[in-house]
């Protein structure tokens, strides 16, 4: 055989074996991950929820069967066991179930208490600013459109990819005023520095435990940011038409 033909045979059965090892390796990659799914609660609008109600948070637990349960509280308050500031939402069934079920729960949320009290301030003087008359009753118009949607849907259309990125536009919208003033410039930076920290805390217990499906209970305002991280840092991310897929793993 040619030296040149038999060379160029070699190579291509190399070339094969490599693409069959990747393909094997891609495949134990993806039955051996696990994965997230991040369960936006609505904080007092579950009291007007029909389906969505605190209780239901319980019962989606009780469906999802994670591995490990990560909740919008300070990692300190889980660790003294007192989930100090916790939402309802979770508080009140959620995190109850883990505990009889022995799951593991890790607090994920970040605080500072300058910088807090600050931006609580100047979010009531941006509400009462009429510079903004216009933009405020818009936004206050797009939550209220929203809480009346939450009454009547349960979880899986209120974190559908839809919903959600409409509150990422809601947020977006909202930043790109108060970026515009050294006044409230505060607000949106607080806000983007606590949902960083909150993912940064996030990405380590995933790390950590890469072949675990995690549940991560929290508030519907920071979802998107959440979602939109941990996809760029190659973490599985699963959404509600992909529930069955997320409970079997």
């Amino acid at each position: 055989m040619d030296p040149i033909v038999k060379r160029n045979k070699l190579s291509s059965i190399i070339i094969s074996l490599l693409f069959l090892l990747a393909s094997v390796t891609a495949l134990s990659q993806t039955t051996s991950q696990g994965g997230v799914f991040v369960l936006g609660g609505i904080h007092q609008s579950h009291e007007r929820a029909k389906t969505y109600t605190y209780s239901r948070m319980g019962e989606i637990y009780r469906e999802l069967k994670p591995d490990i349960l990560l909740v919008e509280t300070q990692p300190k308050y889980v660790l003294d066991k007192s989930f100090k500031g916790t939402p309802f939402d979770f508080i009140k069934f959620m995190i109850p179930l883990a505990q009889k079920d022995s799951t593991p729960i890790y607090g994920i949320d970040w605080w500072d208490n300058t910088k807090g009290e600050e931006w609580m301030q100047r979010q009531k003087d941006f509400f009462h600013d009429t510079t903004y008359s216009s933009e405020i009753e818009l936004l206050g118009n797009l939550f209220s459109m929203l809480n009346n949607y939450f009454v009547e849907k349960d979880f899986t259309e209120i974190n559908s990819t839809l919903i959600t990125n409409i509150w990422k536009a809601k947020n977006e919208f909202k930043y790109s005023l108060m970026e515009q003033s050294l006044t409230y410039k505060t607000i949106a930076a607080y806000e983007k520095e606590r949902n960083k920290n909150i993912v940064a805390n996030i990405l380590e217990i995933v790390r950590r435990y890469p072949d675990k499906k995690i549940l991560i209970a929290i508030g519907i305002d920071h979802k998107y940011f959440i979602e939109d991280r941990l996809k760029e840092n190659g973490i599985k991310v699963y959404q509600p038409d992909e529930i069955e897929e997320f409970k079997k793993h």
